[in-house]
């Protein structure tokens, strides 16, 4: 089993979060750097995320994509159970980018697609109904910096949550996402983080990260 600590992890906080989408599936890329040569669609299983706060909410996920270059995984976004996750990928890939659109770089660098179904009975929290946070995990200083400036991307971009940018310190906050595919387990442990004064954004630090190297 593969056990993953730390890595470029992406929440969706409402179905079809088509920001989410387009921002995870392009950040990293530019003239001459691909963020990932593959990505693989899961569909029905379980992200277990467990909060230390009764104050904040997220909610578990129900799919995820995995994305890999040379056949490690860099980059994971968990998706809600009601998204139409086909759709969003569609648009995400149909977004601009450079002098066409973004399907056109996967096509030229032979980005592939995997697409599994783990038929996993969703496992649910008590209180479905309660709005989420918005939550970007950050493992990397160069994305700290952007997402305290509101982007879910580490190169400046449209896609993010700009409704206030003045965030406070939280040391003592432990929020655990869980969550197993075929030989990989994914076990990313978060320890502080910020939040927006208004408290619509959240900002956890992975405790593996460099973010907590000393």
């Amino acid at each position: 089993m593969n056990i993953i600590q730390t890595i470029d992890l992406w929440t969706e906080s409402k179905d079809n979060h088509y920001e989410c989408f387009n921002g995870a599936f392009v950040d990293g890329f530019n003239d001459s750097n691909i963020a990932f040569d593959k990505y693989k669609v899961v569909r029905n299983c379980n992200c277990k995320i467990d909060i230390s706060s009764k104050s904040i909410n997220i909610k578990n996920k129900h799919h995820a994509i995995i994305f890999y270059k040379n056949e490690n995984p860099v980059r994971l976004m968990v998706i809600n159970k009601n998204t139409d996750v086909d759709k969003c990928i569609g648009i995400a890939l149909n977004q601009f980018f450079m002098d066409g659109v973004l399907s056109d770089l996967f096509q030229k660098k032979n980005i592939m697609r995997e697409d599994i179904d783990l038929n996993e009975e969703p496992i649910y929290k008590e209180d479905e109904n309660r709005e989420e946070i918005d939550v970007g995990s950050c493992d990397r200083w160069s994305l700290l910096y952007n997402m305290l400036k509101g982007f879910y991307t580490e190169s400046e971009s449209e896609y993010g949550n700009f409704s206030n940018d003045k965030y406070y310190f939280i040391p003592n906050l432990e929020i655990k996402y869980s969550l197993v595919v075929t030989n990989e387990q994914f076990e990313i442990v978060h320890t502080c983080a910020f939040m927006n004064t208004i408290e619509t954004r959240l900002i956890p630090i992975q405790e593996n990260s460099s973010l907590t190297m000393k």
